[in-house]
Order: structure tokens, then C-alpha cells, then sequence
């Protein structure tokens, strides 16, 4: 049967509208009427088939579920709710993820800047690392199946072709399933899927994301068995990673754990931003604070904790009576005053010194503003977090000011569009905050390292265009 808008399947889910065609099926975002949310359904086509073809299209279905239903926890892969029966085919219920492909991006704006590649490979990385724990190879990894929503976030999703150890084989045949031209070079020559050919296909993801084609020609899908790859020109400081990722011999590619070290071992210091001349090349501003300032600022803003602690250490041994007999002094005034400073010296100065040690742990805030978005990546005690806002869910962005402990801080606001205002989990995970005004403050700079306001405006004016509002629109008292 063919689906229709308005059309109400398993008596449940009620179909809005129709998003796509992927894989063996259609895509349709609905009303879950039990629960009064929007999920994405896929729709199973089993079309004009042999009866075998048809069981086993059915098998990779009710596989693809299984398989997604165990990784449903995970924050980089998209979750699936309930697998339904209409006319003997599978419907599958699953996320709705407002956004687009990698494959989309890509075919619309031409390649990824470094930044933003670094943040998605990262994600997909995770994602395979905890199927790859679970016993499940995705075998598909490539840009059509990476979402990327209106809110920066990075999901991996199709697993219909996806294997684990407790997977029976679906044919007799030697097939083999996957994309051409993303597939490893050992699987056409037989080798079962592992690990392995999943980071072999992220490398080919990745080379595409980064250069704007496959680092072998499309026309010939065996060119991997024969051939090396194109070299990366732009791939900058990922490169290492890329040609890793792609290396024809399965055993010496990285696991997804080896990978995400060789990832976080990238320098993130920005190159010099190129100028915005108008020409080819993607326009980026990168923003950050030097490593030196951020221990300098860390310790300026211990120093007054730290300094009273010290004098109250410094107080409280000057009054003590015992003080005064660690030095004999004939003076008891000048006793009790001396043995006070040794005290506070040595307290303030040990609490300095360890402020200056914690400092070590401190990278400075890296604040991306380009022609994609605004993204920010923060090092907290030696974790990254990054996200990233495309500049297509904003309505407007403003800086503003907010007052924390009697000081004021910039922020970074941003109006959403209607509809594409961020998930209540993703704004916990992010510690992002609604204002009374309907913004999100997505960026306040009340910690050390920040990256100051006067070095955000002109990016957001250049990058950001009409949806950048006075640089001082607002201000949050609270």
C-alpha cells in the first residue's frame, strides 16, 4: 500500500510529512498520538520481490531495530522507539532528527572547514567505538548516513546493513553489502565486516568531508584494491588521522579508542584565520586565548581567595600563644607580629603555587565563526565538549552582558527559529540557558579561559550578516 499523508499507522502514529527515501524504504515524520510527540518513521518497500528477496529484506529490517535498539543510550547514534507490522511489512519508529545529511551539507556547500571535520569525526568515532563494544559493525559509514541536526549535534544512523556475532547469514552468496567506493578493500576480497573496514569507511567519510571527493575515483569501486589513495590536500592537521583511517592493511588502522587519542592529540591552536577576500577558499575566523594568559587569569582570580585564606591563616597564628616560642623573642609584640607573617606568606604563597599547578589542566576556549555557524569547543580539567549552532535554526544573535559575582561577563545570545530551538537534554549537556527574553545564552564568558566580547564582534558582524543584532542589545542583571 502506499502511504499517504494523514494516514495513521498501527493506530498510533499518524503520518505530517513526507522527508525522503532511504536505503530500502521511505522516511515519514509523524505524531506519536499516544505520547503527543514527532517521531520519524521508515517505511519498508518490499516491492515486486522473490519470496526469498522478500524474507530477507524483512530480516535486515527487523535487524536494523535490533541493532539500533541497543545503542539507543548513546548520545552520537539516532534512537529507535518501536519496529510496527502494516500488511506484512516493518514500519520502524525512530528519533525525528530535524536537520540534514553530511551528504546534504556537502552537495550544497562544498567542503568542511578543519574544525568542523574535527568535531564530526570525533562524534562518529564515539558512535562506532560503542557499537563496535556492543558486537554490532555498522558496515555503511558514509555521508548520507550522518545527520547533522539544527543544533550541531552529530548522529550516525542506518543500521539495516549493520552485523553483530550473533547475526546468522542472510544469503549463500559471497555478496557484498555496502556503498561503493566507501567500502574497505579487504571486504572485496572476501574478509568477513569487522572493525576495521567500519574506520576504513569513516577515513573514506572523513577524505570527502574535507576535500570534496572520494580519495579514489568514483567510476571504479575496486580502485582501493589496486591503487593508493589521493592525497588529502586540505585536510591540514587531520591528515595524519585520514591516512591512518585508510590504510590498505586492516590491522594497521587505529581502533576507534586509538583514533580518538590521535584526534585529541591534534593541536587545536588555530592557524592565522585567512582573509575574508570573497575568493574560493571557505571564509573562517577562528578565535582563542594564548595557554599563558589562561594561567596568568586563573591565577590573578585565586589570588584573593587565596591571599585571605592566607591572612586569615597569618591572623589566627599571630593571636595563638604559642607562636611566640618558635622564635624566643625578647619582644612579644614583635613575636606574635613575625610569627602572623611567616604564616601568611607561606599559606598565600603555597595556594598560588597550587592555583598555578591546577592552571596546567586549563585550555583556553576555542570560539569558531564562520560561514556554517558558531561553534564552541571548551577544555574543562583536560575533558572537551564541543557544539556547534548553523547559522539556518538562528533567527538572530546578539552579544550581550550578564553580571556573575558582581562582575560583568559577555554573552553570546541566540533567538531560534520557530521549531528549532534546542532539546531540554541538550541544553543540560551544554549548560546552555533560556532568558526571560526567549534567548539562549550559548556562550557567557564568567569562567577562565573565555574568549573576550570585543574579539567576538566583528566575526559575528562579518560571518553572522543580518541575523547579527546590536553587539549590546540586552543585559541579565540575575
Amino acid at each position: 500500500m502506499d502511504a499517504a499523508v494523514g494516514q495513521l499507522i498501527q493506530g498510533r502514529y499518524k503520518l505530517s510529512r513526507h522527508l525522503g527515501s532511504g536505503g530500502f524504504g521511505q522516511v515519514w515524520s509523524a505524531e506519536d498520538m499516544v505520547l503527543g510527540v514527532q517521531v520519524a518513521v521508515k517505511e519498508v518497500r518490499l516491492g515486486d520481490m522473490l519470496p526469498g528477496q522478500r524474507a530477507e529484506l524483512l530480516v535486515r529490517a527487523a535487524r536494523e531495530a535490533r541493532h539500533a535498539a541497543k545503542l539507543r543510550d548513546h548520545p552520537h547514534i539516532v534512537t529507535v522507539h518501536d519496529v510496527v507490522e502494516v500488511d506484512g511489512a516493518p514500519w520502524i519508529v525512530m528519533q525525528l532528527v530535524e536537520g540534514h545529511s553530511l551528504a546534504d551539507e556537502l552537495r550544497a556547500s562544498g567542503p568542511l572547514d578543519e574544525a568542523r571535520a574535527r568535531t564530526i569525526a570525533q562524534a562518529l568515532l564515539r558512535a562506532l567505538q560503542f557499537a563496535h563494544e556492543a558486537g554490532i559493525i555498522h558496515r555503511d559509514a558514509k555521508p548520507a548516513n550522518v545527520m547533522l541536526t539544527l543544533h550541531g549535534d552529530v548522529l550516525l544512523t542506518d543500521f539495516g546493513i549493520a552485523v553483530d556475532h550473533t547475526d546468522t547469514r542472510l544469503t549463500a552468496t559471497n555478496l557484498v553489502i555496502g556503498t561503493p567506493g566507501y567500502t574497505a578493500p579487504e571486504r572485496w576480497q572476501g574478509a568477513p565486516p569487522s572493525g576495521p573496514s567500519d574506520l576504513y569507511s569513516l577515513g573514506v567519510t572523513l577524505y570527502e568531508a574535507l576535500e570534496g571527493e572520494l580519495p579514489f575515483p568514483r567510476e571504479n569501486p575496486f580502485a582501493a584494491l589496486e591503487e593508493l589513495p589521493r592525497i588529502a590536500q586540505h585536510a591540514g592537521r587531520l591528515k595524519p588521522l585520514v591516512d591512518a583511517l585508510l590504510h590498505p592493511e586492516p590491522t594497521r588502522r587505529p581502533t576507534p579508542a586509538e583514533a580518538l587519542t590521535l584526534l585529541s592529540g591534534i593541536s587545536t591552536e588555530p592557524r592565522k584565520p585567512p582573509q575574508h577576500t570573497g575568493g574560493e577558499g571557505r571564509p573562517q575566523s577562528t578565535l582563542t586565548v594564548g595557554r599563558e594568559k589562561v594561567i596568568s587569569q586563573w591565577v590573578q582570580r585565586c589570588m584573593l581567595r587565596r591571599g585571605g585564606f592566607g591572612l586569615m591563616m597569618g591572623v589566627v597564628a599571630g593571636i595563638s600563644p604559642k607562636g611566640p616560642d618558635l622564635l624566643k623573642f625578647n619582644d612579644p609584640v614583635a613575636s606574635h607580629f613575625l610569627v602572623g607573617l611567616i604564616m601568611f606568606v607561606v599559606t598565600a604563597s603555597a595556594g598560588l603555587l597550587y592555583a598555578a599547578y591546577e592552571a596546567r589542566n586549563y585550555q583556553s576556549d576555542l570560539v569558531t565563526v564562520n560561514s556554517d555557524g558558531f561553534s564552541v569547543t571548551r577544555y574543562d580539567s583536560a575533558e572537551e565538549q564541543t557544539f556547534t549552532i548553523g547559522w539556518r535554526a538562528v533567527d538572530r544573535i546578539g552579544l550581550g552582558t550578564s553580571t556573575h559575582a558582581s562582575q560583568p561577563h559577555p554573552d553570546v545570545r541566540v533567538w531560534f527559529h520557530k521549531g528549532s530551538e534546542p532539546s531540554p537534554a541538550w541544553q543540560t549537556k551544554h549548560g546552555i540557558k533560556k532568558q526571560d527574553d526567549g534567548s539562549f545564552r550559548v556562550y557567557c564568558a564568567d569562567h577562565v579561559p573565555f574568549v573576550p566580547a570585543e574579539r567576538l564582534h566583528d566575526p559575528l558582524r562579518t560571518f553572522a550578516g543580518p541575523l547579527y543584532d546590536d553587539p549590546h542589545h540586552t543585559s541579565d542583571p540575575a
